[in-house]
């Protein structure tokens, strides 16, 4: 008979959030990984030192038609990769007229015939190499949720210094859910705290999404082992917006969806057979 002891010192619904994200385990293994998980970690989960969330956001126009990050006073777009980025800089913020430095490491290889741009190598010629250019600001400003990802400088656009985007078109349930929980537990992570909420989460159980979490949280917050007294243990008992209680769409799969109007319209119009 197992004993699963440090699962069942879980509240019920992180039990079966569990057993959902580990079907092929059994409730024994389950408690195993959680003990691995206790020993490491010891009374709580350790905060990263992340220091990015709390800096003020603008996206600036430059000349070349793209909107551009100023995070503090230095442009997230100024240094080939975020951890070189030094967000401590002394000095003036970048304004109008400000000359930005770009430079973009590709990494390419040709089997003889074609190029191809890809982040592994393959047999046959390859090598990198490192566009450079300049931008000018425009001194046009704009709120960073409120520029299109396609608008957006793409260095370091993916590293979780934008605000998410909540422009979207009515189809698109995740970013409407998405500003949704934001609007109720936040912009920052519903975790940490520390920086931008950018991806939902959801119990894997009853499939509502919990809260938007910052991508540290969001890989790691499932994996926390402790029942109470942990700051990633918090959010998953009581999450900030958890009582909005909407559904994320596995696999995209809707059921809430309203039946096409014109099918609607033309069902109406069939004579009832007796």
């Amino acid at each position: 008979m197992t004993t699963a002891t440090h699962l069942y010192a879980l509240p019920v619904h992180r039990q079966l959030d569990l057993r959902a994200r580990h079907p092929h385990l059994t409730e024994q293994q389950i408690s195993d990984l959680l003990g691995r998980n206790l020993a490491n970690r010891g009374t709580t989960c350790q905060r990263l030192d992340k220091r990015r969330g709390h800096l003020p956001t603008v996206a600036l126009l430059g000349d070349d038609g793209r909107w551009h990050l100023r995070l503090g006073n230095v442009m997230v777009c100024s240094a080939p990769a975020r951890p070189f980025l030094n967000v401590d800089a002394p000095g003036p913020a970048p304004a109008a007229g400000s000359v930005i430095g770009h430079a973009h490491q590709l990494q390419w290889w040709s089997d003889g015939h074609r190029y191809r741009v890809e982040a592994l190598s393959h047999d046959g010629v390859h090598g990198t190499a490192t566009p450079v250019w300049e931008v000018t600001l425009t001194g046009h400003k704009r709120q960073p949720e409120l520029v299109r990802p396609s608008e957006r400088c793409q260095i370091s656009v993916h590293e979780g210094d934008w605000d998410p985007c909540r422009l979207a078109p009515r189809s698109s349930w995740r970013v409407h859910r998405r500003t949704a929980y934001i609007d109720a537990g936040g912009r920052m992570c519903h975790t940490c705290g520390a920086s931008l909420g950018q991806d939902l989460e959801y119990d894997r159980h009853t499939h509502l999404i919990r809260g938007v979490l910052c991508q540290e949280c969001a890989t790691h917050v499932s994996e926390c082992p402790h029942p109470a007294n942990c700051y990633l243990a918090d959010y998953l008992n009581n999450p900030p917006a958890g009582h909005l209680r909407k559904r994320y769409y596995v696999g995209g799969n809707r059921s809430d969806r309203k039946p096409n109007l014109p099918l609607r319209l033309a069902e109406a119009r069939l004579p009832t057979l007796l």
